[in-house]
């Protein structure tokens, strides 16, 4: 699997980037289920909220925008093989993976081809894989998962702030005086 190295000073990890196709995931989970998801901090939560919906519906509708849409994986592996492959890195294995974030949507691709027969062949989504030193895991994954679920909260209106309409509206408010 072709992948980005990193390159940083730090002997505590090692982080590389990868695509992962959808089939991927979905075999991964097939094979592993919750193991996968250990380090996660919520499990699957179903198609109910609005989010896992959002995830089906993508799948379902517009399967190649499905990496443009997600943010993607933060997975942690225990050790990770890479090697140059025609002038590429590529991963050849990796032992111990966990979904440290991003268990919705590795369940959420699961669920679309098993339960809903859903073609998931079009579906890429982006990891971030990170091997840490295992006296320093109980110390990263938390954080991880932390600085990853803890972005400012998105209203729907902020959805729209960018549309040209509001632009073109802030320009006039701007440039053209009320008598």
């Amino acid at each position: 699997l072709p992948c980005l190295e990193m390159k940083h000073q730090s002997k505590e990890y090692q982080t590389y980037l990868a695509v992962f196709p959808g089939e991927l995931l979905f075999h991964l989970y097939e094979k592993y289920g919750p193991q996968l998801l250990e380090f996660n901090v919520r499990s699957y939560l179903q198609a109910k909220g609005k989010v896992n919906k959002g995830i089906l519906e993508t799948l379902k509708n517009e399967p190649e925008r499905f990496m443009a849409y997600n943010n993607g994986l933060a997975a942690t592996v225990d050790a990770i093989d890479i090697s140059i492959f025609h002038g590429e890195t590529c991963i050849n294995s990796i032992q111990g993976l966990q979904i440290v974030n991003g268990g919705q949507t590795t369940a959420s691709i699961h669920r679309a081809k098993k339960d809903l027969k859903i073609d998931i062949g079009r579906v890429s989504v982006p990891v971030k894989i990170s091997r840490i030193e295992q006296d320093k895991l109980q110390e990263f994954v938390p954080l991880i998962s932390k600085y990853s679920n803890t972005q400012n909260v998105i209203q729907v209106a902020d959805l729209s702030a960018n549309h040209q309409f509001h632009i073109d509206i802030e320009k006039l408010a701007r440039s053209v005086w009320c008598p």
